[in-house]
This record gives C-alpha cells, structure tokens and sequence, in this order.
C-alpha cells in the first residue's frame, strides 16, 4: 500500500515561514526533590511553568522558565527549600545547534540516514523503500491524524502477518521529543536491513512499528514551536492540543492529567477524544490476541516503565514484566554503558493517568506493556544532539533484541 496522503510540500513551505518562538534567555533549572512536601508543592505549580520531567521524591526535576518567570521561579523554590542549579542557561541557542533537516534522496531510494533528525516526509520515504525492497515488509495507514497526515506502520512479517506472537513500538507520542521517532526508525532499520544477522526474530515474529503517534505536532515543532508536546486539536479560548499520553481509557483523568485545555498535561474532554490515541487503540484491538509486547518510546530520563502508570499498586504480573524489562536492560547497558533505571513510573515518580501502557496490558491483556525514556539525563534534555541518534538506536535495539528472543522461548511452540 503505497499510496497516502500528506500535508502538501507548498503548505509546508508557508507554514515553514511561519515565525517560531523564540526561546532566547529561557533557563532549564534542576531542582532538588527532597521531600513529599517539596513535591506536592511542585505539582500544584506544574501548570505555571514548562516542566521537562517528572516529579518525584528523591529525584531531581527539571523545568524551564521564560525570563521573565527567572525570579519567580527561583524564589518560589527557595522558599520552599529546594536547592536548585541552572542546568541549560539559554535553550535558544541550544535548538539552534540541533535542527532538523530534510534529507535528499539516496540511491537507495529514501532520504533518510540517523545522522540527522527528519521530518516525516523522510520517514515515510523510508518506509516506502522498505515496502518495496523487501518482500516481508508491508506498510499501512491505520488512520489520518487530526490535520490529515497518514500515521503510516511497518509491518515486517514473513510469510504475512497475523500467524506469529507479534511485538508494537511506537515513538513521537510527545512531539518535542525527536530521538523517540529517529530511535525507533532506526530498530526498523537493523530489524528489516540486517535482517540476515538475526533472521530468527522475523521468522518466528510478527513487528508492528509505527515511527510517529503525534504526526500534526512533530510538524508544528519544525514550523512554530520547538518545545510544543502536545496534539492539534482545537480547544477553543485560543487553546490546543491534548498529551495524548494522558488521553487512554484506562482509569482516565483519576491523577497526574490536567482539565486546563492550555496545559502540557491536558487529558482531553474524554478518553480517546483524540484520532490519533483512536486510531493506534482501533489496529491494537483487532490484533490484541497476537501482540505480546508493546513499548511507548519518549525521551527523556533514561528509564524503562512499567505499569501501572495511573495507580500505586502494581498488576499482577509485574514480577514477569520487571524480569523481562531487566534481561533487555543488561543488553541495553553493555552496549553503550548507559544505565537505565526500571520500576512503574508511581513507585519513582507521580502517578500519571491514562498512560498508553495501563491500557494496553489492563484493557487489551497485552502481558508485556512498557514505556521508555530515551537519552539523556539533563545536558540537553528534548534537545538531544543528532551524533547521538545511532548510539542511542544502538543499545535500544540491544533491548528489543533481547526481548524478543525471551518472547519466543515463551510463546513460540
């Protein structure tokens, strides 16, 4: 299937000339969590300031401030006796360091490479190469995003799909976050192109691999905003956008999401108000009794998530979900020496409710459901330099690699 539709290249280029925010002096501080009380107090100011992760006791939380809320920002923490140093002093000029970049077309037949990161057009472009060089690759629509861009999957299948166990990851969930997409292109990469070097994952498994959840707000971080997490949706009062991570039918809106339709965290006015959260639940469910795994790639904090996302208790198989999440951990870390910390995102951070993850394994029963937060741990946050797209491809495939050979031993006769 080769025929799709996207935002045409003259629009594109006029809203390309759109003017973007600039975010010239905007400082990302680290704050020191030491206390239940010091982070109750940090999640009440959420919504007044840019928080680029997580809140957590024991952690540190990084949050960027215009600067006009310097001040502020810096007497509220210390009032409250949070130490705190600035961690980025302009992200301005660190956006401009790390653009991204439309890629011309290889004799291969794509514009894609993981030197630099690309938009979607490149993306898709790669896919078509893959739909019509390797006869165990198809590609498919599951649907059009709110803005109309097809949100385009591989599926790398031998002997076609729907016969075998089957493995889900999806990237750009958040939009911001753009070593998510270029990291899981790039496990589609090694899986299908080096296919001869572990021909034993595609024989005995199914891959579904859909590179972009949240297409409309990966384009607006190229056109208008760098930093923008959300969807597109219009919420009225000049308001857009829902975290579409906040946005699954499971135990929705029940903590850690936001009703402030301006908010990072919006949940939405219902579960799956959102096309693109509808479309990924929609392939999900007629495939649900295959799909064994199913892994959210985000950036960033180096950690691998477990459910439950939404709530303090833990599911019944969490020890089989923490062993298996361990085993692709070691693989991950002997590659790159990285180390990633595993556990469900309450027993480290904030509950987080209406997580893709909780709904995959308690509404679908999907056994082995997990997120990820890629590179790094704070030097440049969503603003990851490109020269670490291959590394950080590297050891995530070392992970799914793992993990799969474990899933064969458990579901393959």
């Amino acid at each position: 299937m080769r025929s799709f539709t996207l935002l045409s290249g003259l629009s594109f280029l006029v809203v390309a000339c759109a003017a973007q925010v600039d975010y010239s002096g905007h400082k990302v501080f680290r704050a020191d969590v030491r206390t239940s009380e010091q982070a109750d107090f940090l999640v009440e100011i959420r919504e007044r300031f840019d928080f680029w992760t997580e809140v957590g006791v024991g952690r540190s939380v990084d949050i960027r401030c215009a600067p006009a809320q310097a001040d502020e920002l810096n007497n509220l923490l210390s009032r409250q006796g949070i130490q705190f140093s600035v961690l980025v002093e302009d992200v301005q000029k660190l956006a401009e360091l790390v653009p991204m970049k439309k890629g011309s077309m290889s004799k291969s037949g794509h514009s894609m490479d993981w030197t630099d990161y690309h938009p979607i057009e490149d993306i898709h472009s790669y896919l078509d190469y893959l739909e019509t060089t390797f006869d165990f690759v198809t590609t498919e629509s599951i649907g059009q995003s709110h803005d109309g861009s097809d949100m385009r999957i591989a599926k790398v299948c031998k002997g076609g799909c729907g016969n075998k166990p089957a493995m889900w990851i999806d990237g750009g969930i958040h939009a911001r976050e753009w070593i998510s997409p270029a990291t899981v292109t790039y496990i589609l990469m090694e899986l299908v192109e080096n296919d001869a070097d572990h021909s034993d994952l595609t024989e005995n498994i199914d891959w579904y691999i859909l590179p972009v959840v949240n297409p409309d707000g990966y384009l607006y971080t190229q056109t208008d905003d760098r930093l923008w997490r959300k969807t597109r949706t219009p919420n009225g009062g000049g308001c857009f956008g829902t975290d579409a991570n906040r946005n699954w039918g499971f135990h929705w809106g029940t903590g850690g999401s936001s009703n402030n339709p301006c908010a990072d965290t919006y949940m939405g006015p219902e579960a799956f108000s959102e096309v693109e959260n509808r479309n990924v639940r929609d392939f999900l469910t007629a495939n649900k009794d295959n799909v064994k795994f199913y892994n959210n790639v985000h950036s960033y904090s180096q950690l691998i998530l477990l459910p439950w996302v939404g709530a303090y208790d833990q599911p019944d198989n969490y020890d089989d979900l923490y062993e298996m999440a361990m085993k692709g951990n070691d693989a991950l870390y002997d590659v790159h020496g990285k180390t990633f910390e595993v556990g469900c995102i309450p027993c480290m951070l904030y509950v987080a409710s209406g997580g893709s993850l909780d709904w995959t394994l308690g509404e679908l029963g999907i056994p082995y459901s997990y997120g990820m937060e890629l590179r790094d741990t704070g030097n440049y946050g969503f603003i990851l330099p490109p020269d670490q797209i291959i590394p950080s491809g590297e050891e995530v495939w070392a992970f799914h690699m793992t993990v799969a050979r474990e899933l064969i031993k458990e579901f393959v006769p």
